[in-house]
């Protein structure tokens, strides 16, 4: 009989000793470290789902006190609300924003008030789709760093940390084998993660090397990495 599994969520860790530093994310975490002593009030960080700007973000969030919410959360909330504490926010998927003026608004305010604004998106804003000049001139100045895709020895440690996480022991034999044959990305780390630990609960199996390759050849699995 097969094991039912409880549709339980474990946290991640998200200190800054789980936080593991490469050439993939240097950049972004030593702008993050740096704060109060930002060159520009703002900054971006942005990269692919999954790639640690959350982690990044709760981070400087210890240190900054500052307010996080996303875009939705902004799109609902009113400005005054906003600043009614110290002006320090984490505005999360901040290129889902469609009220231009009230970002403007908000960042003009943000500006008076001598605040910080940790922006986390998928692209630049330099890139985002803006109508308003006034607001893409500012948007164009905002310093954005990238957090890279993963080469394979920061991917080892992403899938260590994740396994880890779902408090899973894994062999290094494993984790070789996954990386050869899933795409290169922190989202699709997180996807076999958690494939794999409702494959191993479910079956009630150990996660091997090859549990991993009969995985891969089921047809559910297929697309995954899509």
């Amino acid at each position: 009989m097969k094991q039912l599994i409880l549709p339980f969520e474990p946290s991640p860790a998200f200190g800054v000793k789980d936080f593991i530093v490469s050439s993939s994310n240097e950049g972004a975490y030593i702008w993050l470290m740096a704060w109060p002593s930002w060159p520009h009030p703002c900054l971006s960080i942005y990269g692919e789902k999954g790639c640690g700007k959350t982690h990044l973000s709760s981070i400087w969030q210890r240190t900054s006190k500052a307010q996080y919410f996303s875009a939705r959360d902004f799109n609902a909330i009113e400005l005054e609300a906003l600043f009614e504490g110290p002006p320090v926010f984490i505005l999360d998927d901040a290129h889902f924003i469609k009220n231009e003026e009230k970002l403007f608004h908000f960042y003009n305010h943000l500006i008076t008030s001598k605040g910080s604004l940790l922006l986390l998106s998928q692209s630049a804003p330099a890139r985002w789709m803006t109508n308003l000049p006034d607001l893409r001139s500012r948007l164009n100045a905002i310093p954005a760093i990238k957090i890279n895709a993963p080469d394979e020895a920061l991917l080892t440690q992403v899938l260590q940390k994740l396994f880890s996480d779902l408090q899973l022991k894994v062999d290094e034999a494993v984790i070789c084998f996954l990386i050869k044959h899933m795409e290169r990305s922190f989202e699709s780390a997180r996807r076999w993660t958690k494939a794999l630990n409702a494959f191993a609960l479910t079956e009630r199996r150990n996660i091997t090397v090859p549990a991993v390759r009969e995985l891969l050849s089921r047809p559910d699995m297929v697309g995954i990495d899509q």
